[in-house]
């Protein structure tokens, strides 16, 4: 047996024979064994293992690191080795350890890649030279897979991608940026560009703000851009970013960015902003852009302006009666003729609905700005065709100056928003400038709503009635029911001082429901012959509770609902008609009986008759105010008693004040009449003292003077009910 070789094994030659000992020799041993040592600590400490075979094919010198990456067999460390046993564990290699210069990787099992050389000695004999690569390996694969991903992302990226040298020529361009320029060859591109130079931008100082990004920020960030396709010089937009890669120095050695088609988002941007700023109906200035625009001015300390604020008069009944396109025609043509008037320099817009203003920069004097308000207001009045038909809207005009009226845009939008309103409420179809007179009224406005709020809690509403009397008979048949306040500082309110707050107050509903709740309640203590009408506002018509609150006052009130008459305008029919023949089809089945009133005013009265089920008409008292002196309102009345007759309704004229208005309308057969000839509307104690002393007086007519109730046995009956 030979000495353990794969711990390191010495070398097998002996020192010559012969040799005689002495100093000289032990000094050669002295010297062998410390190059020995030497040679036996290297091989322990070196990473590669190393196998020497001499020229008869034995080992004579293994290290330790040769027998781990090898994994050679445990008898290895007890046998003598040669060349043919090392070839056996090798089998797996490429490496013929009969040849020289060879070498090749094993892969282990374990997964560890080993490199083996194999190298002829001079003098004979062979080295086998074995090294753990698995690092080197794994480094060498990943690299490959991130180049193949690399190459992967930059050919197929769907964004273009380009790497030019520091001062443009193109070096590389992926398929996407080469069919972006309407190319098919990456080849055919870099051509492109070199022939085209700088001739890539529309605006043709962007490369030099690019280059200037590039050498202040060392990057270009989502610049966007118009540019020509290098092919069909099509324009189109771009978004850029581009960096810099560096040497080890720091040095620019090539420029690399990505470029994306942006056209839509540039288009989608302007289509967003165009509609942002431009009212889409009329191609007047939105809202939007109006603010901008008034803020503007306003912010400018030295700025003057006139702001109109306008709004249509009839808009609403023609939008609902002949459709939105009608009312869309008449947008149209409100928005052309403000811009006509206005000027170019002027901002006109549609705020919303049939809500325009108008901004005009520079104009500061109170004449001026009166003379083109009642300008708009003339405009307006001018007839608008619409479907063939002239149709006349008309507008109110509120006015306010800058800096005049106001500090700021909001201040002087409100005040213009109260020029506006007070030209509406003083009877539509006028101009009004603002002044702080209107303000305190506004103020005093907004108090008597916040009062009105409480008026029904306080129980400082009243109802008071006026008498419908049958023709035929002469007698009461009914009554009309009106609301009256007595408010606690301003006295007694009539319907006119207060319902126009509670209507924009959205207060109607509630005041409506009350009133129907209070009449069914006081008329069912009347005799049973006397029936009560109610009017109904369109908004309360069109709350979603109308006919379950009617329902309710009946049965609270125990009132047969053939005695309640509930009086709709046209106005209340005007939205949806789908609803509202439904809704007065459920009023109907509870019994309830329904009247329209001010015939003959509206649009559409007759087709309402023929639509809906009315049980009767009123007729306006401004056809019965001319009865006397014009034989057209007669003609008028004797047609509307006799289409109503004609349809199963009875029909009531309003307003007589005369004995000969009352004598006309009993010869045209008209069934009854209300008016201030037969009574003015009283409150309930006195109708129920009336009533009474018109029983006694059938009853009793021989014995005139028969005491009747005393005020406080009426008043205790009135709080009752």
């Amino acid at each position: 047996m030979t000495q353990h070789r794969f711990a390191i094994s010495p070398f097998r030659q002996a020192l010559p024979d012969g040799h005689s000992p002495g100093v000289e020799l032990a000094e050669s041993k002295a010297r062998l064994g410390q190059a020995q040592e030497h040679l036996l600590t290297t091989l322990r400490s070196i990473r590669q293992g190393i196998m020497i075979f001499g020229p008869d094919g034995q080992v004579h010198l293994c290290n330790a690191r040769a027998v781990e990456l090898l994994q050679l067999p445990a008898h290895f460390a007890e046998d003598a080795i040669d060349l043919s046993d090392v070839a056996a564990v090798l089998t797996a290699t490429d490496v013929s350890l009969g040849a020289d210069g060879q070498s090749a990787s094993m892969r282990r099992g374990d997964g560890q890649v080993i490199s083996i050389q194999l190298n002829r000695l001079t003098g004979g004999g062979k080295v086998l030279l074995v090294e753990d690569i698995t690092a080197e390996r794994r480094r060498d694969e990943n690299l490959q897979l991130a180049e193949s991903e690399y190459r992967s992302l930059f050919e197929n990226a769907v964004c273009g991608i380009y790497r030019d040298k520091p001062d443009g020529t193109p070096v590389r361009a992926n398929r996407a940026l080469v069919n972006f320029n309407g190319y098919e060859t990456e080849a055919e591109y870099n051509a492109a560009v070199k022939s085209n130079g700088g001739n890539w931008y529309v605006d043709s100082d962007r490369p030099r703000l690019f280059q200037h990004l590039m050498a202040t920020q060392g990057e270009v960030r989502d610049l966007v851009s118009e540019v020509y396709s290098h092919r069909t010089r099509k324009r189109l937009w771009i978004t850029e970013n581009a960096w810099y890669v560096r040497d080890q120095s720091g040095n620019p050695i090539y420029t690399e960015g990505t470029i994306q088609d942006a056209t839509e988002r540039v288009q989608g941007l302007a289509e967003v902003e165009q509609h942002a700023n431009t009212d889409q109906l009329t191609g007047a200035a939105s809202r939007f852009h109006f603010m901008n625009a008034l803020n503007a001015v306003t912010r400018d300390l030295r700025g003057t302006c006139v702001l109109f604020t306008i709004d249509l008069d009839k808009f609403k009944e023609v939008n609902d009666m002949l459709g939105h396109g009608a009312g869309d025609a008449v947008l149209n043509a409100t928005a052309r003729r403000l811009r006509t008037l206005a000027g170019p320099a002027a901002t006109v817009a549609r705020l919303g609905g049939d809500e325009f203003a108008v901004l005009m920069a520079g104009v500061s004097a109170t004449m001026n700005a009166d003379m083109i308000a009642a300008d708009f207001v003339n405009a307006m009045r001018q007839p608008i065709e619409i479907e063939g038909h002239n149709t006349i809207i008309g507008a109110s005009v509120g006015v306010a100056l800058f800096p005049a009226h106001a500090a700021d845009s909001t201040e002087l939008l409100n005040h213009a928003d109260l020029a506006l309103y007070h030209a509406k409420t003083s009877g539509k179809s006028k101009a009004c400038i603002f002044d702080h007179v209107m303000k305190n009224r506004l103020q005093q406005r907004k108090a008597l709503e916040a009062e009105l709020r409480e008026a029904i809690p306080a129980n400082t509403l009243e109802l008071y009635y006026q008498p419908i009397v049958g023709t035929a008979s002469a007698k009461v048949h009914g009554f009309e029911a009106l609301m009256r306040w007595n408010h606690p500082r301003r006295g007694f309110l009539q319907p006119g001082q207060f319902l126009d707050v509670a209507e924009e107050a959205g207060l109607m509903t509630e005041l409506g429901n009350w009133a129907i709740r209070r009449a069914c309640r006081q008329t069912a203590a009347l005799p049973a012959h006397i029936a009560v009408a109610v009017n109904v506002s369109p908004s309360q018509f069109r709350s979603s509770g109308i006919v379950d609150h009617v329902k309710q006052a009946l049965a609270d009130s125990g009132l047969e609902a053939g005695r309640l008459t509930l009086e709709l305008t046209e106005t209340v029919l005007l939205s949806s008609e789908a609803i509202a023949a439904r809704v007065m089809d459920q009023l109907i089945d509870l019994g309830v009986k329904l009247a329209l009133d001010d015939f003959g005013t509206g649009y559409s009265s007759l087709s309402y008759l023929q639509r809906f089920a009315f049980s009767r008409v009123k007729i306006d008292r401004s056809f019965v105010a001319g009865l006397e002196t014009k034989p057209a309102n007669t003609a008028i009345i004797r047609a509307i008693i006799r289409l109503a007759g004609d349809l199963g309704m009875d029909v009531v004229a309003e307003g007589i004040e005369t004995e000969a208005q009352a004598a006309l309308l009993r010869a045209e057969g008209c069934d009854f009449l209300q008016g201030y000839l037969f009574g003015r509307p009283k409150p309930y104690l006195d109708i129920t003292a009336d009533l009474a002393m018109s029983s006694l007086r059938e009853i009793l007519p021989s014995k005139p003077g028969l005491p009747l109730e005393t005020h406080a046995q009426r008043r205790t009956v009135h709080n009752s009910l």
